[in-house]
């Protein structure tokens, strides 16, 4: 807690007070005081500050799963997303619950903003693509592996921001695993030298996790390295009043022999295998366009008027008219108006002043070298010939 450096603090002091003074105090006697000694001061207890804002009473936009935002903390305010390009999304009755806006443009940077006041921009994301060319090395330290491995980061994804999950499983020992942000490169400590392991890499970001790059063990670390399973306790030498002889230094162990080295074919930088093929892929991007529709009209009734019948008028004898006659004309016909009306605007669209118009979301075409699979663009490759230890 800050303290309020310019509040007046009173405390209770007693000064400095010699060897006779005191004996005074103690006998219950009047020691003299010393001109301006302070020997008492009122006691003023501090005002409580005010408690600090928690995480959750700040509104907070993530992206959430692919092609999407969710926004948090929104006390029932409205929500607002809006980006370059793109027509504004929009929640203005949000409730409770959190607020999620899908279908947007992987890599696209959106602006929040919550009752009408911006909290800042969020990067829609796609979940990232597996990682390739997964390779793991011996170490100089028993029962650790150097783990090193490919992976196209892309702003779509995460950019430099992905995470990997770099385990190691066994069925004779428990798994190892660790979490590495931002490099391509990990180590897996405290492995049993004498258990065959199943490596695997997983890409994550906030949007979902990639598809998991494994490789696997043919020799033991202890057989690949020659080194022990387990270094050998030091045994406790008991006390002696007479130093025991220095033991002879034991000898130096033989070079282990070189690892023997054997040639595979495996899918080149970059790509992984899947379905006995090396493939690469990148997720869709987008485009918006503008959709336009011409008006249309209905033929419809919009009133009457009054149009003269056409007969003829007649004479009819009425006795009680000064002239003994009455003229009689036939009424007036009633006759329905018709126009050519605008029907209303179709779901979706707005009113430009010269047609109906929406935005649509339009599939890039495919990158050069690209196929679509129907789920992300892909391209495959030949495998290539590569030398790892037997």
């Amino acid at each position: 807690m800050l303290e309020n450096t310019t509040a007046r603090t009173r405390r209770l002091t007693i000064g400095a007070i010699g060897a006779v003074a005191a004996g005074a105090l103690m006998l219950g006697l009047a020691a003299p005081a010393s001109a301006g000694e302070v020997i008492a001061a009122e006691i003023v207890a501090a005002e409580p500050a005010a408690a600090p804002r928690t995480v959750m009473d700040v509104p907070m936009a993530v992206a959430s799963k692919p092609r999407a935002i969710t926004v948090s903390n929104h006390k029932g305010k409205s929500v607002v997303l809006f980006a370059k390009g793109e027509k504004i999304r929009r929640n203005l009755a949000p409730g409770k619950k959190p607020v999620t806006f899908s279908k947007l443009t992987a890599g696209r940077v959106y602006t929040v903003s919550v009752g009408g006041e911006p909290i800042g921009t969020v990067v829609a994301l796609n979940a990232p693509a597996a990682a390739s060319g997964l390779r793991v090395s011996t170490t100089d330290t028993i029962g650790t592996v150097a783990l090193e491995w490919n992976h196209k980061a892309t702003r779509a994804t995460g950019g430099d921001d992905v995470e990997f999950v770099v385990t190691a499983t066994s069925t004779t020992a428990e798994p190892v695993s660790t979490t590495v942000v931002g490099v391509h490169t990990a180590e897996l400590s405290g492995l049993e030298p004498e258990a065959l392991y199943s490596f695997s890499v997983t890409p994550k970001n906030s949007a979902g996790s990639g598809r998991a790059t494994k490789a696997s063990m043919t020799r033991t670390l202890q057989q690949l390295t020659g080194g022990s399973a387990k270094p050998e306790p030091v045994p406790a030498v008991p006390e002696s009043p007479v130093p025991a002889p220095a033991p002879a230094p034991a000898p130096a162990p033989a070079p282990a022999p070189g690892p023997s080295t054997r040639t595979i074919w495996v899918c080149p930088d970059g790509y992984s295998e899947a379905g006995g093929q090396c493939e690469t892929t990148t997720p869709y991007t987008f485009h918006t366009e503008t959709e336009t529709r011409a008006y249309t009209y209905t033929w419809t009734k919009v009133g009457t008027h009054e149009e003269p019948s056409g007969g003829a008028c007649n004479y009819l004898p009425n006795p009680d008219s000064p002239t003994g006659l009455d003229i009689y004309c036939p009424p007036p016909r009633v006759v329905d108006d018709y126009a050519n009306v605008k029907d209303a605007t179709p779901a979706g669209f707005t009113d430009n002043g010269s047609g109906w118009v929406r935005d649509v979301e339009v599939k890039d075409a495919a990158p050069t070298g690209y196929a679509d699979n129907g789920s992300a663009w892909v391209k495959t490759a030949a495998k290539v010939q590569r030398t790892v230890p037997a």
